[in-house]
């Protein structure tokens, strides 16, 4: 099988194979992240954002707008095996932690298969991939049974994705890393409309039915772009919270209604859809920050969050 090869090494992630690998392993071993899942269990655990970045007075996000102080609490006896997760795709070294916590919140032995949805930030329309993924850490292999039956509605088109997109590639690094068995099954949304969202996320829930794959759907996005950090994490958060109850209707109405510049909140709705027909009932902010935590200048930021879907 021809592999897709990499575009981004050396720019949004080292190339060198034993620097790469040293940098992720530094983010799941980072304290911070390590007694984040120290302490989640599946008793009525609270999620902690004790991070910098997240302000203490982040429940009052604006007049006559709220958020619930148990928006991020587990229901009781609910265990931590995730159907789906947000993680952002920027550089690493801005973003990676972050992913870390998504990635984090998945046993480490899970040999399934990921379906990675990004946006397409070169105006591609909605294809998939056939192909095998090249990594520095070794290459991923394609899931061809699923990509099969998802052939059926979504259309392959190897030479789109070719093309430099971050939105994949840097989620391939962290499957590799963390789940070196896993297969992957690699999908780009260019109409990000709520219905062709909503209808994505039927066609992989019916593609994963049919087909009886172990999955997890990886939903690729960063936040809010290029604003000042207080209002990127007031916004950010407000539309996060919509997704506590998977309403993924509140969560488009709250994006397009606050013009919140989250560049892929098509593939966000895709995944939460169809982790909601696969019987997911909640979703998790795990960890949210922004590139000002990174670089030290909060008055343009991108917001990046952690979410998993239970």
């Amino acid at each position: 099988m021809v592999t897709r090869r990499t575009t981004l090494s050396g720019m949004f992630y080292p190339d060198n194979p034993v620097l790469l690998k040293r940098t992720l392993d530094a983010f799941y071993d980072n304290p911070q992240l390590r007694d984040f899942f120290a302490k989640c269990s599946p008793m009525n655990k609270e999620n902690d954002l004790s991070s910098e970045s997240v302000s203490d007075g982040i429940h009052e996000i604006s007049e006559g707008i709220s958020i619930p102080e148990d928006m991020n609490r587990i229901p009781e006896d609910m265990p931590r095996i995730p159907k789906g997760i947000v993680s952002p795709h920027a550089g690493i070294v801005y973003s990676g932690l972050t992913s870390a916590y998504a990635y984090g919140s998945i046993p480490s032995d899970f040999s399934g298969t990921f379906v990675i949805i990004g946006p397409s930030h070169s105006g591609y329309s909605d294809c998939m991939s056939s192909q095998d993924w090249e990594t520095p850490l070794g290459d991923i292999s394609a899931d061809g049974v699923l990509i099969e039956e998802l052939s059926k509605h979504l259309r392959v088109d190897d030479y789109a994705m070719s093309r430099r997109e971050n939105s994949i590639e840097v989620q391939t690094l962290f499957v590799k890393h963390r789940f070196p068995n896993a297969k992957c099954v690699c999908i780009l949304m260019g109409n990000q409309t709520e219905r062709n969202s909503l209808e994505m996320g039927r066609v992989i829930y019916n593609a994963v039915s049919v087909t009886n794959t172990e999955s997890v759907i990886v939903a690729s996005s960063d936040f809010s772009h290029y604003i000042p950090a207080a209002e990127a994490e007031k916004y950010d958060i407000y539309a996060i919270n919509a997704l506590g109850n998977l309403d993924t209707g509140l969560f488009y109405k709250r994006i397009i209604t606050e013009g919140i510049s989250a560049c892929g909140y098509g593939p966000i709705i895709a995944m939460t859809e169809c982790c909601r027909l696969m019987g997911a009932e909640y979703s998790e902010l795990l960890k949210y920050s922004t590139s000002g935590d990174i670089t030290g200048e909060y008055s343009e930021v991108v917001g990046y969050a952690a979410i998993s879907v239970e």
